[in-house]
């Protein structure tokens, strides 16, 4: 689903490092030690050093004392690996551990250890630890591992939600961050805006970068992703595609003094954000107002109240993705640029248009979607669950009939995508029907006080002209009342009276209601207009008065009826 965790990766960890930093103008870093020693790629050796120290060491605002953070590199898969750090005290020695595999709590106490050891100079439990680690086949998620007698942690499983305390970004973006500013980022990285983070301390900076990428699941950041970035880096700021990059505090005046046109900032340090655009105020209200109340509710709680906040406003925007599948029993391939296209043009019309023109985001994650379907997989995750739990995916049919095929062994393909049965159908007819129904209820309202008002002269002047003296006619002696859409059936008046008997005889008190539905297609999947007209006959003169109840509404795949 466009997932830059690589899969399987061989081993625990990469490389681990130990620089060092003189701290003399004009001066490097430096590798003390590395392991395993017999590492030989050069580009990795030359780039981690530059990270390990992503601040101005000359500012007298580095406080860096015993700070863990986290800085991303991307392989030629566009798979990033981790480099997990712990600066010493004084900032000048850092501890690096750069694997694929992000197990943020489980490194930072594997780091804090092997400071300890490297401090004490305890160099045999320090290589012992380091050989354990590196041979270590890949646990599943939730299996303890015991490396050494102060080493032992549980395998963290990165399908499930973050949660608060366990999850250390979360954490330090929850308490950093304040909730209206969190809506702002998350409706800015919706909207795939250049993103500028700010901080003077490097763990809450790379916290908040991995914390805020973390609220968009299941979806995945598509762009460049730099939690710190270093100083001989910073015309990176200035790159005009979308970005969610961290900045140290002590590089900032750099920074503000490059073109920073149309970019969202957001200082973390005094809890302000920056932004010229209204990103937040063009999702829609009721996923604004939802996401902000789950969130004030859960400010003093644990666990993963803040995540399961934005999984369902994620659920509410992109729930309905399933009603963009169809299945086509006959093909036996699927040709992934037409699908592509095909999805992404029906599918934003069955969602909503604030991402016509930001769709990275979503068609990563449908493109995932359609990988597993095709090949016969599935998927089963808690964004499933949450769609399922909800009311968000309307009718999901399609998706229940490849389910079926599947277990029948027909492997079916879906390579054909268009918006079948469109939930806002259902709720534009209920509309319409609702307001029809109220309008005839206005009009039957008006006509008796019109009746039963002398002063007006276009109705008879008593209340005996709508007084019946014999019995009372039925629906039944009528034409029935039916609906019919796209055909129009004019009403059957009432007969005049054939003799000299008075008016009270032949006119009912009810007036005849006739809604007839009428609609307008524009191309096979073009716009879509229809109509409801409410005629209403009263007496013997056949007066006619009408309500009209019109709705646009987006084309479905139907043809007009014949």
């Amino acid at each position: 689903m466009g997932s830059r965790i690589k899969e399987n990766p061989e081993c625990t960890f990469e490389i681990y490092f130990e620089v060092s930093y003189p701290g003399t103008p004009g001066s490097k870093p430096v590798v003390q030690r590395k392991f395993p020693v017999d590492y030989t790629d050069k580009e990795t050796l030359q780039t981690v050093p530059k990270f390990c120290f992503p601040f101005n060491m000359d500012s007298l605002t580095v406080n860096q004392v015993g700070q863990n953070f986290t800085f991303v590199l991307t392989d030629i898969e566009s798979k990033q690996r981790f480099g997990f750090c712990r600066l010493s005290s004084g900032a000048h020695t850092c501890y690096c551990i750069l694997s694929y595999l992000p197990w943020f709590e489980v490194f930072y106490k594997l780091l804090n250890i092997i400071a300890d050891y490297t401090i004490k100079g305890q160099e045999s439990p320090l290589q012992e630890l380091l050989v354990s680690l590196h041979t270590l086949p890949i646990p599943e998620p939730g299996v303890p591992v015991h490396l050494g007698m102060h080493s032992f942690f549980t395998v963290p499983d990165i399908r499930e939600l973050p949660s608060i305390p366990e999850n250390r970004n979360l954490t330090e973006y929850f308490v950093a961050v304040d909730v209206n500013n969190m809506l702002h980022l998350y409706a800015s990285m919706l909207y795939e805006r250049r993103i500028l983070i700010c901080c003077s301390k490097l763990s809450t900076l790379t916290a908040c970068i991995h914390g805020s990428a973390a609220m968009l699941y299941p979806m995945h950041w598509q762009h460049v992703y730099i939690p710190v970035l270093p100083q001989h880096l910073l015309d990176y700021c200035c790159a005009p595609m979308p970005y969610l990059i961290g900045v140290h505090s002590s590089l900032m005046e750099k920074v503000r003094a490059m073109s920073l046109d149309d970019v969202v900032l957001l200082n973390v340090d005094s809890n302000t954000l920056e932004s010229p655009y209204e990103d937040l105020q063009s999702l829609p209200n009721d996923v604004v107002s939802s996401l902000k109340s789950r969130l004030r509710k859960v400010s003093t709680t644990t666990g993963d109240g803040v995540a399961r906040a934005f999984l369902k406003s994620q659920a509410a925007l992109f729930g309905s993705y399933r009603n963009a599948l169809q299945i086509d029993p006959v093909s036996e391939c699927s040709t992934a640029g037409s699908l592509s296209h095909l999805m992404k043009k029906h599918f934003l019309k069955s969602t909503h248009t604030f991402l016509l023109f930001n769709f990275n985001l979503c068609m990563q994650f449908i493109d995932g979607r359609l990988d597993l379907l095709n090949s016969g997989e599935g998927f089963n995750d808690i964004f499933e669950e949450e769609i399922n739990m909800g009311e968000y995916a309307g009718s999901d049919k399609t998706y229940h009939q490849w389910l079926f095929t599947v277990k029948k062994g027909g492997g079916a393909i879906i390579n054909t995508v268009r918006t079948k049965a469109n939930p806002a159908m259902k709720t534009v007819y209920k509309f319409a029907k609702d307001h029809a129904k109220m309008g005839i209820k206005e009009v039957k309202s008006r006509l008796k006080q019109k009746v039963w008002n002398p002063a007006l002269s276009e109705f008879p002047s008593t209340a005996q002209a709508l007084r019946r003296e014999g019995p009372l006619h039925t629906w039944d002696d009528r034409r029935p009342i039916t609906m019919h859409f796209g055909q129009t059936r004019p009403p059957m008046m009432l007969k005049r009276p054939s003799s000299n008997v008075s008016l009270e005889t032949s006119v009912d008190p009810l007036l005849i209601i006739q809604p007839t539905w009428t609609h307008l297609f524009e191309g096979k999947l073009g716009s879509f207009f229809f109509s409801l007209q409410v005629s209403i006959w009263q007496g013997s003169l056949g007066r006619k008065l009408w309500c009209e109840h019109s709705v646009n509404c987006w084309g479905q795949d139907l043809n007009p009826p014949g």
